[in-house]
C-alpha cells in the first residue's frame, strides 16, 4: 500500500489526490480531492505552489507533490520541502481518519465512513480543532484566534498583524459582557435572528461608536462562518448581521501645520519646562512629520531604522499590505534624516506617540476650533475642541494624502505610495470641505 491509498476496515477503500487550483497570481492552491460512495470531495489544504514547482501524474499514477531539486535554490527548495512536509501531514490525517473508522465499526459505536464525515474530520485536523473544542464556543473561538495569530494572509503572504489578533480578542470579551450583563449562557444556539438587536441595544448603551458595533459582527461573522464549516452551527442569521461601517469626521493638518510643528524649539526654556514629563518626545515630532510628507502607516513609520533611504527616495516595504513603496523626500524629511546621520530612531508606543503629538500640536500652537461629529450610543454628537486635541497618529498619513490631493497630485500617484488599491478607500482620506472642492475646480478654469 502507498501513502494515497487508505484502507478502511482492512480493505483498500479511497485514494487521495492532490490537485492545483488558481486563486489569482502565480500561486495556485493545492486540494485534495477523493471520492466516497460515488460522492466528489474537495478539499482546500492551505498550502500554496507555483504550478511550475508542481509535479503532476496521470489517473493511473499517484503521488503528487512540490519539485525538490537542488537547482531550484536555497530558498525555493526550502519552501518545496515545507509544502511537502505539510502533504504528508495531511495523508497522515488520512490513515487517522481510516484507522479511526475501522475502530469504531468494530466497537460498534457508530461512525460511518462517507464523504461529510471524512470532511469533517480532515477540516477539523487542518484547522486544529478538536472534538472537546468544537461543542463549547468560547473554547472554539480562543482557538481559531490563536490559529489565527499564526495564520498567513492570503493577499500579502504575511502573518495576520498584532492588531487583528488584538481586536478578535476585544470583540470576544465584549461579547462574554454582554452574556454576562443579559445572564445570557454563551452557547451556539445564542447566535439567532434576535441577537443583533439585543446586542446592538446593549452595545449603545455602553456609548460605543457605530463604527465598532459594526466591527463586532464583522469579526463574530468571520468566527461563525468557521463554526459553519464544522457543522457546529445551522442558524443561518448572522449572514445578515450589519457590518457597514460609517465614515468617520476626522481632521488633518495643513501645509501650515506643519511648518509649525517643524519649527517648534525644544531648547526654548519655556517649552523644556512644559515638555519635560514627556521624555522622547522630540523623536516623536521628528518621525510624526515624516509620516506627514510620506503617507507611512504608524506600524511602518514607528521604526524606520532599517528603511533603505537613499538621497532623494525612502523605499519601505508595508507590513500591513506587504508591498514596496517608492516615496520622494520632502525637504523636511531630507533635514530630520540628516539630523539622526541618516538612521532614523525608533518610536515611542502608540499611546505615548498620540500624547507627544497633541503636545507638540499645542505647543506649536495649532489650537483653531474644529467640530467633528459621530455617531456613539445610537446618538449624533458634536464634539468641539481645539485642533490638537483631535490629532492621532493616522492624521499624519490622512494629512499627506488630502495635501497631495489639493495640489493637484494625480490620484494614482498618491495612491502608489498611500498603498491604496481602490479610489472608493482612498478618497476616504481626503479631508476637503465644499470651499476648498471649489478652489480646485476655479482653478481648472484657469488653465
Amino acid at each position: 500500500m502507498v501513502e494515497n491509498e487508505i484502507l478502511i476496515n482492512g480493505k483498500f477503500s479511497l485514494r487521495v489526490n492532490f490537485n492545483l487550483k488558481g486563486i489569482g497570481g502565480k500561486k495556485s492552491q493545492i486540494i485534495l480531492t477523493t471520492t466516497i460512495n460515488k460522492e466528489r470531495v474537495r478539499i482546500y489544504t492551505g498550502l500554496l505552489i507555483e504550478p511550475e514547482f508542481w509535479i503532476k501524474t496521470t489517473r493511473t499514477q499517484i503521488g503528487e507533490r512540490a519539485l525538490e531539486d537542488s537547482s531550484l535554490g536555497r530558498v525555493q527548495l526550502k519552501y518545496n520541502k515545507g509544502v511537502n512536509k505539510g502533504l504528508r501531514k495531511i495523508l497522515d490525517y488520512c490513515h487517522e481518519y481510516g484507522a479511526q473508522v475501522s475502530q469504531n465499526h468494530l466497537m460498534n459505536n457508530g461512525m460511518e465512513h462517507n464523504a461529510h464525515n471524512f470532511k469533517s474530520y480532515i477540516n477539523n485536523k487542518l484547522r486544529g480543532v478538536e472534538a472537546s473544542i468544537s461543542k463549547n464556543p468560547v473554547d472554539f473561538i480562543n482557538a481559531y484566534i490563536e490559529r489565527k495569530s499564526q495564520m498567513v494572509n492570503k493577499d500579502t503572504q504575511r502573518k495576520i498583524v498584532d492588531g487583528t489578533i488584538y481586536n478578535h480578542r476585544n470583540a470576544l470579551k465584549r461579547l462574554q459582557q454582554f452574556c454576562s450583563d443579559k445572564n445570557l449562557r454563551l452557547t451556539w444556539e445564542l447566535f439567532n435572528a434576535q441577537l443583533e438587536e439585543r446586542l446592538t441595544a446593549w452595545m449603545m448603551s455602553k456609548n460605543y461608536t457605530a463604527n465598532t458595533i459594526a466591527a463586532q459582527y464583522s469579526i463574530m461573522k468571520v468566527w461563525l462562518s468557521e463554526a459553519e464549516i464544522e457543522g457546529l452551527i445551522t442558524n443561518k442569521s448572522f449572514h445578515r448581521y450589519q457590518t457597514k461601517c460609517q465614515d468617520v469626521e476626522n481632521i488633518y493638518l495643513t501645509v501650515e501645520d506643519i511648518n509649525k510643528l517643524y519649527a517648534l524649539d525644544f531648547n526654548d526654556e519655556a517649552i523644556k519646562a512644559q515638555i519635560a514629563p514627556f521624555s522622547n518626545i522630540e523623536i516623536t515630532r521628528d518621525l510624526f512629520i515624516v509620516a506627514c510628507w510620506t503617507g507611512l502607516r504608524f506600524g511602518d513609520w514607528k521604526d524606520l531604522s532599517t528603511a533603505n533611504i537613499n538621497t532623494d527616495t525612502m523605499v519601505v516595504h508595508t507590513h500591513k499590505t506587504n508591498t514596496t513603496v517608492v516615496i520622494p523626500l520632502h525637504p523636511m524629511v531630507k533635514g530630520i534624516i540628516t539630523k539622526y546621520n541618516g538612521v532614523l530612531p525608533k518610536s515611542v508606543d502608540k499611546t505615548h506617540t498620540i500624547q507627544h503629538i497633541r503636545k507638540c500640536a499645542e505647543l506649536a500652537g495649532i489650537s483653531e476650533q474644529v467640530s467633528l461629529g459621530r455617531v456613539k450610543g445610537g446618538q449624533s454628537i458634536i464634539r468641539t475642541g481645539a485642533k490638537y486635541q483631535f490629532l492621532m497618529n493616522h492624521t499624519a498619513r490622512r494629512s499627506f494624502a488630502t495635501n497631495m490631493y489639493l495640489k493637484g497630485v494625480p490620484t494614482i500617484s498618491i495612491m502608489a505610495i498611500t498603498g491604496h488599491t481602490t479610489e472608493a478607500n482612498f478618497m476616504r482620506y481626503i479631508k476637503v470641505d465644499k470651499e476648498q472642492h471649489a478652489k480646485i475646480v476655479a482653478q481648472a478654469f484657469t488653465h
